[in-house]
């Protein structure tokens, strides 16, 4: 390695009197290193220019590729040691776009003020995109629904959401304070696409149900189906909105009880980085905000969760 560092202080003070001197060797030593480096790469590194010992041009392409390479290592060994320490490093974290409005910030609020040093990269994404990106090692953490994981996938439960009805506040059925889907079967329906897992698990209900919901309107995004619900333009079933329903609908319980697991989920194919299992454990321990006591104990019989 000193004799590395002697071929870059070469190129950078061009010539050998002045290299030796900044690595502090004698030119002597200096000398004989650079003959063992030429030695080794089979080409003369050093010619004589005047009173001066300077680069070839093969001196020259083998110190730049040796700088290339110090910075490329010296990056490497930082994020190692960042990596080792659980206060440094990185943490991709994926979630559910649902869980940009409230619940991923409240999470990353309390994360960085405990851990300012800690890079916090961001993916949102549909749940079988995440769980995609998780498998391929993309991203570190994801925060999904509990539903067609596998076994690669490590997952911690961390609340429950309850399926709801939306209605606009004004709807005869605002007021309930429960509805069975039979109840609304003649209803046009706003929802999601039927590419995304989350309309998928609501059909399932309507389903069991023995119904065969009208849609008149689908979209990619569920604050756009409230907000249609809100307006009047059909009803929907959704997962409960985290901060109460939007403004002009009302969510209304949904008999039997059904419930969108939201779990932490990470990989299960290698050991995680001391960063990474920080931050599992911070979001495990995290005060999510829980199913609301009207909506009673996940333990009914009469519960279902999904």
């Amino acid at each position: 390695m000193p004799r590395l560092t002697l071929l870059l202080a070469m190129r950078e003070h061009g010539h050998l009197s002045a290299a030796a001197a900044a690595v502090g060797v004698p030119q002597s030593t200096a000398t004989r290193w650079i003959a063992e480096l030429s030695k080794t790469a089979g080409v003369a590194l050093t010619h004589r220019l005047g009173r001066q010992i300077e680069l070839t041009r093969a001196g020259v392409a083998l110190a730049e590729a040796i700088g290339s390479a110090h910075t490329a290592l010296s990056v490497g060994v930082t994020r190692a040691h960042e990596a080792a320490d659980p206060g440094r490093g990185q943490v991709v974290f994926g979630f559910l776009r649902t869980m940009g409005q409230s619940r991923a910030p409240e999470l990353l609020r309390s994360y960085r003020a405990a851990h300012p040093r800690v890079r916090l990269a961001l993916v949102q994404a549909a749940h079988e995109e995440l769980i995609e990106q998780l498998s391929n090692g993309t991203i570190d953490v994801a925060l999904t629904a509990m539903r067609s994981i596998d076994s690669n996938v490590a997952a911690t439960e961390l609340f429950r959401e309850p399926f709801v009805l939306v209605v606009p506040a004004d709807h005869r059925l605002a007021r309930r304070e429960a509805v069975r889907l039979h109840d609304c079967r003649d209803e046009t329906f706003v929802g999601l696409s039927s590419s995304i897992a989350l309309r998928r698990r609501v059909d399932e209900l309507f389903g069991a149900a023995g119904i065969r919901p009208r849609y008149g309107f689908e979209t990619e995004e569920v604050e756009t189906v409230r907000g249609l619900a809100a307006a009047g333009v059909g009803v929907a079933v959704l997962p409960s909105r985290h901060g109460g329903p939007l403004a002009g609908s009302a969510e209304v319980p949904i008999v039997p009880r059904h419930y969108r697991q939201i779990g932490l989920l990470v990989s299960s194919l290698h050991p995680l980085e001391p960063t990474v299992e920080s931050f599992r454990e911070w979001a495990v321990r995290h005060e999510w905000a829980h199913v609301p006591k009207r909506l009673g104990s996940s333990s009914s019989r009469r519960d279902r969760s999904t």
